[in-house]
């Protein structure tokens, strides 16, 4: 037996249908007037008109009513509700797989309360054969309750199994991948077929709060299970909207940013920012920040006073929702990095290479750094300290000194040599035993640099097209160098337009490198000093030294990371932000905690831990015992931005990623109106059997018959 969803256009149709009738009754004049040249021998005769009760072409009048018909039954969406049991009557039961979200968002207030009691109304409808299974997820998934326990489990103790899993929920802090999780789902109990008797119906339950975060994707590239269906049920908070604080890095500048989000549903459009110190105590007034609902906003803070303690982090007031609201800075100072310089000491004489190179280090705000001398007047030569990564040659260095130079560049160092005479290439032949022969170019105008290599990690920051060309410096003197065949390993960046060689790199061994010039860059060898490519040089030679670990730093929840890659030591000891420790030597056999627990969730299982996941927000400190001695690192870790988008998506999202068969409940609108579920099943039913597409086509071909006939008419009686 067929119902309607929309009666009310079966009606209108049908008292349209009537209308053809009417049309067909009304007096009609004869159609044609048959003109005769010859008349005055005919006998006059009126015209002959139709009666009203007589019913011309009733043929024509009955494709129009069945044509109205059929287009008014189309668009009341027949369906026929015996094509699907609602009733289970198989003794094998049904097969069940419940996922509850346990993302970040979950801890939103009410959200945990309503998916508990969503949980306990599935379970009071469960049938005695029913097989189920309770997964909680997020960006992982961690069973609650298994197949095989519900199945062991006798069942009149079946409710305590769901009532252990109501208990040990606990949303964690990481995303939500509800694609994922759903088609893993899927996958599993599809399988289980082949495995186990069929069974009468096997379904996905998801409760979720289906936020705006929700990823999906998975759905849309993976394949769903013709024989699972899935069901939504969308829990809502106590009260709608959030907003919520993450860490953004600007790679310009090296600085940790805060990204204030907004979620689409919020009321409010303005926040005040509460800075706090290393003991958590308001630091300073609060600043105000306005961002639209639906959007997002980057805010850059205020750097502190050097007599006012550093801010080590930001807390997001007046939102309704806290669980992302406090994020944690670097709280480190900054770093004063030192370079040493084997040349003169004159930091003011504008014809020396010292000079420009000081110049440099003074115009970048980003780097702090401070120039050592190791050729000091009247001094003997100084060694490279430890904590210097990047030395540049700019003279004749004594014998002395090439050798703790060598030693330099074997710990990893980077050197870069501005020959500025053949006496100072001879000076580091030691350094530079690629070399056969030095000796002064014979330069008649200017020389010009050609053929940058790009690729090299020197010139990289020149790979963009406008910045490529380099033969607008002028060379006035340079050195030609004659290289050993074959050089090992040597490089040649870049050649003068003789083809003799003016940049050169030599990597070394352990990890060191030699830059070497053949020209100096000082106004009496160059122009180079005074083009627009001398300072990004300079600037990429001190992060080849010191690598940006900046990127290295900043995670969301739920990163896996082997801590022994990020210091290289043989033991190291991880402390989350709660107080508790991981260290290389804990083993990983056992049971892996659920979360929530103190440590760090480990996520290999061998003899000694190997790598560890960042199951929660705040700051992590990794410390290690390396060969230069203890060091240590912060980790600064938050909430994914896109936790904090907590406006629920459109209710046919899942029909839009292929689940066509897809119902989407929501419990409150379940507990206010019961009635609403026989609704949607109805909505599923027609969605699923589109009979208004066969009734659509049958009205069309009728006004197609219709049109044929009429003319037919028309002609015959013409």
């Amino acid at each position: 037996m067929f119902e309607l969803l929309a009666q009310n256009f079966a009606l209108a149709g049908g008292l349209l249908a009537t209308l053809p009738i009417f049309l067909h009754l009304l007096r009609r004049t004869p159609a044609v007037r048959a003109p005769f040249s010859v008349v005055r021998f005919l006998t006059p005769v009126l015209p002959v008109t139709t009666r009203r009760s007589r019913l011309q072409h009733w043929p024509l009048m009955l494709l129009r009513m069945l044509a109205v018909v059929l287009i008014g039954l189309a668009f009341s969406r027949p369906f026929q509700r015996q094509t699907i049991q609602q009733t289970v009557t198989d003794s094998a039961g049904r097969r069940i797989a419940i996922l509850l979200d346990g993302s970040a968002s979950m801890r939103r207030n009410g959200l945990r309360e309503a998916l508990q009691k969503t949980l306990k109304q599935i379970a009071d409808d469960l049938q005695p054969d029913d097989l189920v299974s309770i997964t909680r997820y997020s960006s992982v998934s961690q069973p609650l309750v298994t197949a095989s326990e519900w199945q062991q489990a006798d069942p009149g103790s079946r409710q305590t199994l769901i009532d252990r899993a109501i208990e040990s929920y606990e949303p964690d802090w990481q995303s939500t991948n509800t694609g994922k999780a759903m088609l893993e789902a899927a996958e599993e109990i599809a399988r289980e077929r082949l495995a186990t008797s069929d069974r009468s119906e096997r379904r996905v339950i998801v409760i979720t709060d289906f936020q705006e975060g929700s990823q999906l994707d998975a759905l849309r590239s993976g394949s769903w299970p013709d024989n699972v269906t899935s069901d939504l049920r969308i829990v809502s908070p106590t009260q709608q909207g959030n907003a919520g604080l993450s860490l953004a890095e600007d790679r310009r500048t090296g600085r940790i940013r805060v990204r204030l989000t907004n979620a689409g549903d919020a009321s409010v459009g303005q926040y005040q920012l509460q800075p706090f110190d290393t003991t958590g105590q308001p630091l300073g007034a609060a600043i105000t920040a306005d961002v639209a609902p639906g959007q997002r906003r980057t805010l850059t803070l205020p750097d502190t006073p050097e007599d006012t303690p550093l801010i080590a982090g930001v807390e997001l007031l007046g939102d309704v929702h806290p669980f992302d609201n406090v994020v944690d800075l670097p709280v480190a100072e900054k770093q004063v990095r030192r370079i040493a310089h084997a040349g003169s000491t004159d930091a003011n004489n504008p014809e020396l290479m010292r000079y420009y190179l000081q110049r440099v280090l003074d115009g970048d705000d980003t780097e702090a750094v401070q120039v050592l001398d190791l050729l000091p007047p009247e001094s003997p030569p100084i060694a490279p300290p430890a904590d210097v990564r990047l030395v540049v040659v700019t003279d004749t260095v004594p014998a002395a000194l090439a050798d703790a130079l060598r030693s330099f560049v074997d710990r990893g160092g980077v050197l870069l040599m501005a020959l500025s005479s053949v006496e100072m290439a001879n000076s580091v032949r030691s350094l530079f035993p690629d070399l056969a022969d030095v000796k002064e170019a014979a330069v008649t105008d200017y020389a010009m640099l050609t053929s940058p290599d790009l690729t090299s990690s020197l010139l990289a920051p020149f790979a963009n097209a406008q910045f490529a060309d380099f033969s607008s410096i002028r060379i006035w003197h340079h050195r030609v160098l004659t290289l050993k065949e074959p050089a090992s390993g040597l490089r040649v960046l870049a050649q003068f337009d003789s083809g003799s060689p003016a940049i050169l790199e030599a990597p070394q061994a352990a990890g060191g490198r030699i830059f070497v010039l053949a020209t100096g860059w000082h106004p009496a060898d160059s122009q180079w000093a005074l083009s627009s490519r001398f300072p990004p040089m300079i600037s990429r030679l001190l992060r080849l030294a010191h690598p940006e670990q900046g990127r290295d730093r900043l995670f969301d929840v739920g990163t896996t990371l082997n801590p022994g890659d990020l210091l290289a030591g043989s033991s190291w000891t991880l402390k989350n932000p709660e107080g508790g420790t991981q260290n290389s030597g804990t083993p990983t056999n056992a049971a892996e905690p659920v979360a929530g627990a103190e440590n760090a969730r480990p996520t290999q299982t061998t003899a000694g831990l190997q790598s560890v996941s960042l199951d929660r927000p705040g700051r992590w400190t990794l410390t290690a015992e390396t060969p230069d001695g203890p060091q240590s690192m912060d980790f600064l870790v938050t909430v994914a931005a896109s936790e904090s988008r907590t406006e629920p998506l459109p209710h046919g999202q899942l029909q839009a990623m292929g689940l066509t068969s897809a119902t989407v409940i929501t419990a409150n609108q379940v507990q206010a109106n019961p009635e609403d579920a026989q609704q949607l099943d109805a909505v599923e039913l027609e969605s699923q059997q589109k009979f208004w597409r066969f009734l659509l086509i049958a009205g069309l071909c009728c006004l197609i018959a219709e049109a044929i006939l009429t003319r037919f008419l028309e002609k015959r009686q013409g």
